[in-house]
């Protein structure tokens, strides 16, 4: 089968013919229609895993998808083969990924059915992000009419997270390039502030006199975080996914800072998709691309290219 894989850490992926996977006990053997591309794929190629977690080369990229399951091992309850799934696939040993044309994955994962209505593609584009975009607004639990700071608005965790506090009736401020203007808007975004343009700290700090309830950054070293911070009042939140809100001043401030870990989990990706059959999300996909252009499309969502989120055609 085809996939896209590295020999070693931090080699350049590769388009690879790879024996099909075997499935195990409590496993399923998927199909992959679509794969969904996140920057993270980027970071366990270039080994962020490495020495916590056993990984296996060659070393297939992803860990977003969707397709049918083509079998299952004994002891599945879950899932029978025909079913249209979704999910987030990484497990051990990290390597088993989705940049390939079948997957095999334990089915206690964060893998659900697919309704018909949704469409495959879109189903790969939500796992990661989109459960990385409920799990801060889990976390900052702002209230309706409040406002929310977005940093590094643009890409996939952004235009989620942006969609979602919308429908919550929170105010949306999204730090991003102008060329995102258009898009955020109709996610929702309230106001757009151009970094490239204006010092946003400056414009954060005009535009909100008495400061905001909540801060979300996406893309920030510790001492920027800090400084993003301080545009929220005294009892606010501010999430880092980076984990840069371990800096000092934060507590003097009155401000409480949280690194976000993901915890994937099959009830939060059921949430995200009764929030798609509600009309109250929609997936910001933005591109779709043939396996043996993944490798180009991953480098461009590493270097801050992307836009939305892009997934990967299998079939094409």
């Amino acid at each position: 089968m085809r996939a896209v894989a590295v020999s070693r850490f931090r080699a350049p992926p590769e388009l690879m013919d790879l024996p099909v996977p075997t499935v195990g006990a409590g496993e399923l053997l998927v199909r992959v229609k679509f794969a969904g591309i996140n920057p993270f794929d980027a970071k366990i190629a270039d080994g962020i895993l490495e020495g916590s977690r056993p990984h296996r080369f060659p070393l297939v990229l992803g860990v977003d998808a969707s397709g049918t399951v083509e079998a299952v091992g004994p002891g599945v309850q879950r899932f029978r083969v025909g079913d249209r799934v979704l999910g987030e696939f990484l497990h051990d040993p990290v390597g088993t990924g989705t940049y390939e044309e079948f997957a095999s994955v334990p089915e206690g994962l964060a893998l659900v059915r697919a309704p018909e209505e949704l469409p495959l593609a879109e189903a790969a584009a939500l796992p990661m992000a989109g459960m990385t975009a409920l799990a801060s607004l889990d976390a900052l639990a702002l209230s309706p009419g409040t406002t929310l700071v977005i940093v590094g608005a643009s890409g996939g965790v952004g235009s989620f997270a942006t969609e979602l506090a919308a429908a919550r009736g929170i105010r949306v401020t999204a730090v991003a390039r102008a060329s995102s203007t258009t898009r955020l808007r109709a996610l929702g975004a309230d106001r757009i502030v151009d970094p490239t343009t204006e010092d946003p700290l400056a414009a954060l700090a005009r535009d909100n006199p008495a400061k905001v309830e909540g801060l979300l950054d996406l893309s920030s070293d510790g001492p920027s975080f800090a400084r993003y911070a301080g545009v929220v009042r005294r009892g606010g939140r501010a999430v880092s996914t980076t984990f840069s809100a371990d800096v000092a001043g934060l507590e003097v401030s009155g401000v409480r800072g949280t690194n976000l870990n993901l915890q994937p989990t099959a009830e939060a990706l059921n949430r995200l998709v009764r929030e798609i059959l509600d009309r109250r999300l929609k997936v910001p996909l933005e591109r779709r691309v043939p396996l043996k252009e993944a490798a180009s499309a991953l480098a461009d969502l590493k270097a801050g290219r992307g836009r939305g989120k892009t997934v990967i055609d299998l079939e094409a």
